[in-house]
């Protein structure tokens, strides 16, 4: 009998009774192995996240608390995912309700610490910055997947480690870089690390939709719950008119929404080390949003700290490819 080489516990037959007791037909396989379908994927991914941190980044400025942006990037998508949910014949049960909650919990840890850097720190600053998550991934993934640990792993954590302090080292002294706003984001990077690497837990027994999902439904219940209780909601405010509201609202949640299934999905179909590594284009597409938007240029020790994360990324895609 297959045995799911995740949770080594579940096995791969159609007459399993947790299969039975969710009233749907099981996963033949755990993971799929179709690679470049899951780089396609992520890169999908990676720009409609870009675009949603260039919507939050424009909400945040006009006066969006980081609970309100939480709660409008997930609660509108509500009824599409539930909607593609149920045609897909799904029901809303976990298999595994352990792997679905702590990937929602990890996954809205990641997205407040996110949400909270943007008001100070340019895309390409907090990209660069984010780009930590892919080795971190690498590190992570063969302790908590079994997947295969690769001597270039090592290398690569070093590079991505200078490359954020050479972003991080020339406002160490200065009151104008925003060292606060950059621990954020560093933590934001750990957090989704280790959320990705749930998405890839929990797809192995529950369907991608139904994660994202129970992580959408985790994250707008949370905020609101939370906002509420701190007097935190009070959009649209004075000085956004409506429609303004309405476009920040529909970007937030569209691009959100787009980028959290493609990304789960893509999670489904190969490994979660090379996968997390097409984040990297995220640094080329952040400078450009920067540039067109805010006419933002990235400063010299920007460039530097990318270009050493980008390799790292390279070091660990020639190691997943030996």
């Amino acid at each position: 009998m297959a045995v799911d080489p995740v949770h080594g516990d579940l096995p791969l037959r159609p007459d399993d009774a947790r299969w039975r007791a969710a009233g749907e037909r099981p996963l033949q396989h755990a993971v799929s192995k179709r690679p470049l379908i899951s780089v396609a994927l992520m890169l999908g991914a990676t720009a409609s996240f870009v675009a949603m941190q260039a919507v939050v980044k424009h909400a945040r400025q006009t006066g969006m608390d980081t609970l309100e942006v939480m709660f409008f990037r997930t609660a509108p998508g509500l009824p599409v995912l539930y909607f593609v949910l149920r045609r897909a014949g799904h029901g809303l049960r976990p298999v595994e309700p352990a792997d679905v909650f702590v990937r929602s919990l990890l996954g809205s840890l990641a997205m407040g610490t996110n949400f909270a850097s943007m008001l100070w720190l340019s895309l390409a600053q907090f990209s660069t910055l984010n780009l930590t998550q892919p080795v971190l991934v690498a590190l992570a993934s063969p302790l908590l997947l079994g997947e295969r640990v690769r001597r270039h792993t090592w290398a690569a954590m070093p590079l991505a480690a200078l490359g954020a302090f050479i972003l991080i080292a020339p406002g160490l002294g200065s009151r104008n870089f925003p060292i606060f706003p950059a621990l954020l984001a560093l933590a934001s990077a750990t957090f989704s690390c280790f959320a990705q690497i749930w998405v890839r837990r929990a797809t192995a027994s529950d369907p991608p939709d139904r994660v994202v999902f129970h992580f959408a439904a985790f994250v707008a219940v949370l905020a609101l719950v939370i906002g509420v209780l701190r007097g935190r909601f009070h959009v649209p405010d004075a000085d956004v008119s409506f429609l303004q509201f309405l476009l920040q609202v529909t970007g937030m949640a569209g691009f959100g929404t787009l980028g959290q299934v493609l990304m789960t999905r893509a999670y489904f179909h190969g490994e979660a080390a090379p996968v997390s590594m097409v984040a990297y284009s995220g640094i080329a597409m952040s400078l450009v949003a920067d540039l067109t938007l805010w006419k933002v240029w990235p400063a010299p020790s920007a460039l530097v700290g990318a270009l050493f994360m980008v390799l790292g990324g390279i070091v660990l895609v020639r190691g997943a490819r030996g």
